[in-house]
């Protein structure tokens, strides 16, 4: 196919999928979602708590997490799995493998298995986890062996070489055995290579570890390859798989987690956020080519940024979140004046929450009496802070909200100290219960989702309707 490069071309979403506690799918998703069910759960994992609290003493254990449990899962007839699939092997390709299958599929593309190619396929994956079991078992082979040797040499200087040598074969013996695919799927460049050979990604195949913000760095990619003809599908994936002890304790010291049970944002009581799992996946095209093949999009993706760098200290945040809601609204004739509704980070880390308001304050002044003011929400209330799959959590929950044409509520405890406040004087309001969104004839349903992390990184993207 020959394509003309055109920068006011249409990038719409044909195709979504999505995997979080308690919803296995899309449809589940929102239907949770318009339920207001929250899958805050206590911890399974006890070690990961006593881990947090005897290396980080002065860091909070989240007692409280909305884990994938059984839906952090492959289904074979769609995915061939290995026939010797093992304790050492990857499990979240698989889980990705089935993201990206789904959204296909949801898509009218149907994967062909073999076949190499899939109409000039691009693959944009968010990834990023040094402690997968593939990683362990490697280090645990490479070099946990070794140093638990020669510590025992240290207190044992009379062992000899064979016992030494025996030794270390029984430790061996007790882990998984190592493998080619494993070493291979233990680093995410190997994740998102095998990746684009499954699904036949022969136009592009790159990671984008970004964190929170990884799906805007997919979605701007994926856009601009779009719109220069580099492509003509284009997929992005972004997952959190369930969180390992060794890994909790890194995230608590990077990220503040509450000692209460529920995330409440935008309140006197928000002391940090709740870990959440899931991941979510979207299949993107120019809005010309689904019309011609009769396909009928979710939503219009109108702009998407990402910005880092910035020092977090002495309104660092603030600049960082204006500036990437400012690149994300660039395409909108009004900017924020044109946006309904805004699916917010929400945190309840109090340095976000703080940035967040004073963001909201400066887009919402001078709104206008004629402007319907403008609806917050946040999903990480329902399924926690899903980390690198946060800002896929919010794009699924907007661009299944423009497709319903529905403001969707969001979870807010029956207790009225943890509902959020906001400035009564500001020209918005925080959605408590699903109510239909209604547009008027000369104005597009649009909204923003944004995400921002602490350490001085954010992303948005702005989504509205697509015109019949």
């Amino acid at each position: 196919m020959v394509y003309t490069s055109a920068e006011s071309e249409s990038v719409v979403f044909t195709g979504v999928s999505g995997c979080f506690a308690g919803a296995a799918t899309p449809r589940a998703f929102w239907k949770a979602t318009l339920r207001k069910q929250c899958f805050l759960e206590p911890f399974s994992d006890s070690d990961a708590g006593r881990l947090v609290e005897s290396l980080l003493p002065d860091c909070a254990a989240p007692e409280v997490c909305a884990a994938l449990g059984d839906n952090f899962a492959c289904r074979a007839d769609h995915i061939p799995l290995p026939t010797d699939l093992g304790v050492g092997d990857n499990p979240d390709f698989w889980f990705a493998a089935q993201l990206v299958h789904e959204a296909l599929v949801d898509a009218g593309l149907p994967p062909q298995p073999g076949s190499g190619r899939t109409d000039r396929l691009a693959l944009y994956v968010g990834y990023d986890s040094g402690f997968n079991p593939a990683a362990v078992n490697w280090m645990w082979h490479a070099s946990a062996i070794g140093q638990i040797l020669g510590t025992l040499q240290r207190f044992f200087p009379n062992a000899t070489f064979d016992q030494i040598k025996r030794l270390k074969k029984s430790l061996a013996e007790t882990l998984p055995l190592m493998k080619r695919r494993q070493v291979e799927l233990a680093r995410g460049e190997g994740v998102v290579r095998l990746l684009a050979q499954t699904f036949g990604a022969c136009d592009m195949a790159c990671q984008c570890a970004m964190g929170e913000a990884s799906v805007f760095a997919g979605l701007e990619s994926a856009a601009n390859a779009l719109r220069l003809g580099q492509c003509d599908v284009a997929v992005v994936v972004t997952l959190q798989p369930p969180i390992p002890p060794v890994q909790m304790v890194g995230e608590a010291a990077l990220t503040p987690f509450s000692r209460h049970r529920r995330i409440a944002p935008f309140t006197d009581k928000a002391d940090g956020t709740l870990p959440g799992e899931g991941g979510a996946a979207f299949v993107l095209r120019r809005l010309s080519d689904a019309r011609r093949e009769g396909t009928r999009p979710y939503a219009k993706l109108h702009g998407s940024a990402v910005v880092a760098g910035l020092p977090p200290e002495n309104g660092g945040l603030q600049e960082t979140l204006r500036r990437a809601l400012h690149r994300a609204l660039r395409r909108l004739p009004n900017g924020f004046r044109d946006i309904d509704y805004w699916e917010m980070n929400a945190s309840a880390i109090p340095e976000e929450d703080a940035a967040e308001k004073a963001v909201l304050k400066l887009m919402t002044t001078n709104r206008g009496a004629h402007i319907p003011l403008v609806a917050l929400g946040s999903a990480k209330t329902a399924f926690g802070h899903t980390f690198t799959a946060a800002g896929a959590l919010g794009v699924l929950k907007g661009v299944l909200s423009v497709a319903h044409c529905v403001l969707p509520p969001s979870v807010t405890p029956v207790d009225d100290s943890f509902s959020p406040s906001l400035d009564p004087d500001q020209a918005c309001y925080w959605v408590q219960e699903a109510r239909p969104w209604i547009a008027a004839s000369t104005r597009k349903r649009r909204l923003a989702v944004s995400t921002l992390s602490r350490l001085g990184r954010a992303g948005a993207a702005t989504i509205e309707e697509v015109e019949e």
